[in-house]
Formats: structure tokens, sequence, C-alpha cells
């Protein structure tokens, strides 16, 4: 399949699990799916995050837990759509309405360098290849930004989200680890 395709499918496969789950069923998994990142350490230093668009795996209540906790948040922030994406700073507060239906901090938000990334995705395979949402925000940030500092990157996934195989394009940029409510994937490339 192509990339398109598999983003269509797999829309719709994450889509359909979370329709016929119910909250009873979706919040044990997300509290044990950062549950393990916890027991592994990989919840540390500046936390690159984001607020769920429709069926993703949501962290907000987790990276919100952790800001009370004294840690720091960066969410993605876009100026407009034309604009490459940054993180900044989250501290609890409610959020604005950004550019390709994101939520976002406020456009005054300091501006923070993650050294760990929870990315959403809508496919991904055991190699760290990931489909996420087809306009390459991710893949430029992660160039730019794993050259400059150790950046740590977990590809939040249901189950049903993991495909055999994903074609990598010359510009993608795999993740380092998959996390599912079911297990922590190390990717070995």
């Amino acid at each position: 399949m192509t990339k398109p395709e598999l983003r269509a499918y797999f829309r719709k496969v994450r889509e359909e699990y979370v329709f016929n789950a119910n909250s009873i069923q979706l919040e044990p998994a997300n509290t044990a799916l950062f549950r393990q990142l916890e027991a592994a350490g990989l919840l540390a230093g500046i936390i690159g995050g984001y607020a769920a668009m429709t069926s993703e795996i949501d962290p907000l209540e987790t990276q919100k837990s952790y800001v009370e906790k004294g840690g720091q948040v960066a969410l993605p922030f876009f100026t407009d759509r034309q604009s490459p994406m940054e993180f900044r700073e989250w501290t609890g507060e409610a959020l604005t309405a950004g550019p390709f239906g994101l939520r976002q901090p406020a456009g005054d938000a300091p501006k923070l360098s993650p050294n760990t990334l929870l990315i959403p995705l809508v496919a991904v395979d055991r190699a760290g290849n990931r489909v996420g949402q087809g306009q390459g925000h991710y893949d430029r940030y992660l160039a730019e930004n794993r050259a400059k500092q150790p950046l740590t990157t977990i590809g939040l996934a249901w189950e049903c989200q993991i495909a055999e195989e994903i074609p990598a394009d010359p510009w993608d940029e795999p993740l380092d680890y998959i996390a599912t409510p079911e297990r922590l994937i190390k990717v070995t490339s």
C-alpha cells in the first residue's frame, strides 16, 4: 500500500477501535501506557507532547500531571499553516485554536526545546517508520533538531495502529520507541 492508502486505512481502523471502545476501556489503557513510560524513565526533562485530535491517544492529562509535579511540557505551535512547527511551553492553561484544527499554547508562551517527544501517528511499524497526518511537520522538526541535541522520540499508538511494514522515504525520521497500552517497543534499526 502507498502511504496515502495506509493513512486512510489506519485512520479508519483507529477510529473504529476508539468508537467501539468506551471510556471505561480507554482511560485505563491511557494510564497503563503512561505508567510504562514512567517506569522506563522516559518521562523526564522537557517533554514535547501534543493535544490529541479525533481518535489519537490523548497524553494531555499525563502532561498536566507532569507539569503539576514541576516538570516542563511543550506543545506544538504554528503561527500559520506555512510556518514551521515549534514547541511552546504549556503550563496547564486552556489551549488556543491553531492551524490544522490543532489546540496549542498561547502565542506568547516561551519557546522550548524538548529532549523527549511524544508523537501522534496514524500507523507505525516495528522499525519505527510512521505515517502521520501527511504534512511532514515532525520529520522536518526532527531532522533539524536531532543535530542540535539528544532527542528521544516515542510514538503513541493503539495496538491496532501497528502495521506490518511502512514504506520509508529518505526524509522520514524513525521513532526510538513505540508505546501502546499493552507494551513498550524499543526500536532497533
